[in-house]
């Protein structure tokens, strides 16, 4: 039957991890189903059921890092460029997706831009926010932005936009931009495109132009390298 939690031994423990491995489960799945129990005997051992945490002395498998799905980054800006920008909604769409294609920057961070972060003497955007930076932008995107400047009522670059036309005050939100990219996949891409996978092409592209790793990190706002060895076999390869 059932062992009491406080009568489990490390032996008990390190069972676990090879029913695991003997059922079958992938490594990111066993290390996930570890990392639960780690967390639950460390939740115990903080609060005094348990004299000694067993947990952190059960070894826990590592990530196993799925290759990034990339697109070649200068030809999807390319692709972008000629999309139409008669009408204010065209002209957001475009300088949104320009922004997403040159900076890399999250969904959540590209929703809420204001007009303000962009500093047309230096050629940047400044990102605020958990990871606040600085990237360095182009002429072009700043010569986009100006446009929508201009034609654009609200402080927020792009605007949410319902039946009436913009809301001047509401920024569009995360789930917007997805799908914004969504629409315009098969037009720019030729195929399936997520935000992700156009951030993940724009760190290739810095890569392959020999944008030193660390500098690459501090333009995503990254705090660790971690996230770098998902890319090792596409930088190695040139794929």
């Amino acid at each position: 039957g059932p062992i009491p939690v406080d009568l489990l031994t490390l032996k008990d423990l390190r069972n676990y991890s090879d029913y695991l491995k003997t059922e079958g489960f992938h490594d990111n799945t066993r290390r996930r189903r570890i990392l639960t129990v780690r967390r639950f005997f460390e939740y115990l051992t903080r609060r005094g059921k348990l004299d000694v945490d067993l947990g952190k002395r059960i070894p826990v498998p590592y990530k196993v890092e799925k290759v990034p799905s990339v697109i070649d980054a200068e030809l999807l800006k390319q692709r972008i460029r000629v999309l139409p920008n008669q009408t204010l909604l065209q002209t957001r769409n475009r300088v949104l997706l320009m922004t997403l294609a040159e900076t890399g920057c999250l969904v959540s961070e590209v929703a809420k831009l204001r007009f303000d972060q962009w500093d047309f003497d230096r050629a940047e955007l400044e990102v605020l926010g958990k990871s606040p930076r600085r990237i360095p932008v182009s002429q072009a995107l700043l010569a986009e932005v100006a446009e929508l400047r201009e034609r654009s009522p609200g402080s927020f670059l792009f605007l949410g936009f319902n039946r009436f036309g913009p809301m001047t005050a509401t920024p569009m939100t995360p789930r917007g931009v997805e799908m914004l990219v969504k629409a315009h996949a098969e037009q720019i891409a030729g195929r399936e495109l997520t935000p992700r996978t156009i951030r993940h092409s724009v760190v290739v592209a810095w890569a392959r132009q020999g944008i030193e790793q660390r500098r690459i990190r501090d333009l995503l706002g990254l705090k660790t390298d971690y996230a770098f060895r998902a890319y090792a076999p596409l930088l190695k390869t040139g794929d």
